[in-house]
């Protein structure tokens, strides 16, 4: 267990809080601090909370540390991760995300932990490796491992506020997306310009391929 995935977890918990209406954005940066722009953007993904800022919203909003461990680090402490809850393994798609490499479709034989409250709310839940890319934004520059919704519904109308797997015929990437019709546009790195995507004859949803709800980066 290491601060990056802890980070993933935390951010996690707290975006299903927001989302729940247990506490708002602007609520909780009164309560911790830190600004409302950074809490923001840290729950959609585009910014990472500093060790200071973790520890600040874990004392605050009381969150137990166990909450937050992955299958292994449950199994570790003698505790049953089925039983507990606390985790699920998803199926790990065959390759990596990224410019240079063919989008992952198929499912191969590895899985990867997330939390239970992650997964069970997801249609179609399926994880992916990222290979390293400078273009994509900071959270998804590095490797990691992300947790995706695959499901038609997910990627049917996606809004500018959350990151999608797009397969761009010939390699992938990570991005927010906006729809127009049946047109697509990248936000593109680092002039924040909204770029066509070519779509070469294929329906979005073909370059669409799952929602991002998770990302654990790893060093």
């Amino acid at each position: 267990m290491d601060f990056q995935l802890l980070h993933g977890r935390l951010v996690s918990h707290v975006r299903s809080r927001v989302r729940n209406g247990e506490i708002s954005e602007r609520g909780l940066a009164r309560l911790t601090g830190i600004s409302q722009p950074h809490i923001h953007n840290v729950l959609k993904g585009a910014r990472l909370l500093s060790a200071d800022m973790a520890d600040r919203i874990l004392r605050r909003l009381r969150i137990d540390l166990a909450d937050l461990l992955s299958a292994e680090a449950v199994a570790a402490a003698g505790r049953d991760p089925v039983d507990s809850g606390a985790s699920r393994m998803v199926a790990l798609l065959e390759g990596r995300i990224g410019r240079e490499h063919p989008h992952p479709r198929s499912v191969g034989g590895e899985q990867y932990p997330f939390s239970a409250a992650d997964v069970d709310r997801l249609k179609s839940p399926v994880a992916a490796r990222l290979a390293p890319d400078p273009w994509r934004a900071p959270l998804f520059s590095g490797s990691g491992v992300v947790l995706l919704d695959r499901s038609e519904e997910a990627r049917r109308e996606p809004d500018e506020e959350g990151y999608f797997a797009l397969d761009l015929s010939g390699g992938g990437t990570i991005g927010l997306v906006r729809r127009v019709r049946r047109q697509l546009y990248l936000k593109a790195l680092p002039t924040d310009a909204w770029q066509p995507l070519p779509l070469l004859g294929r329906a979005p949803l073909d370059a669409i391929q799952g929602r991002v709800r998770l990302v654990v980066r790893q060093l």
